[in-house]
């Protein structure tokens, strides 16, 4: 038997298209999935830059516009030492409004505390332990969990004499 020259199978042209065109769709597949893992990157770190300005923008404008907005506060309540009831309501309602922006007085505590106090003067006392805070000269404030404003305070330290150790300010 003589072998006759052998004729391309209509067959194998199919599967070698088909095959052409699985490994064009699976590269298209890929790249596509390559750029959407790198847009989705992208915007994370869009949104991790947007959260980074508005952290920014809140240290750069509204905490200064709040420190600025308690001193009128204290100038309106020093004012206010007649019992005015104009003044009161004032002082009332500028409280109000930093309440609403989460702007809360320091929690009052009975013992200094460096993250939340300012000693502005100690005072020998043998009635106090060394430490509690006597008297508060200007209420403090926090932003949120932040502090806005130490409070300033007055704060008793041990008498000479009494033997007992003084309070580290």
């Amino acid at each position: 038997m003589s072998q006759r020259p052998s004729q391309p199978d209509p067959g194998d042209a199919q599967l070698a298209t088909l095959t052409a065109e699985v490994a064009h769709l699976r590269d298209l597949f890929q790249r596509r999935l390559f750029e959407d893992k790198a847009k989705h990157r992208l915007y994370e770190e869009l949104c991790a830059q947007l959260a980074l300005a508005r952290g920014g923008l809140t240290e750069q404008v509204v905490t200064p516009l709040y420190r600025e907005l308690l001193l009128v506060v204290d100038r309106v309540a020093s004012l206010n030492s007649d019992g005015n009831a104009v003044l009161e309501s004032i002082t009332g309602e500028l409280t109000e409004l930093l309440e609403r922006r989460d702007v809360r007085r320091v929690p009052a505590t009975g013992s200094f505390n460096p993250a939340i106090h300012e000693a502005v003067r100690v005072e020998p006392r043998d009635d106090q332990p060394p430490g509690t805070v006597l008297e508060v000269l200007r209420p403090g404030y926090l932003l949120g969990g932040q502090l806005l404003r130490a409070e300033r305070v007055v704060v008793a330290t041990a008498a000479p004499g009494s033997g007992s150790a003084t309070i580290p300010l």
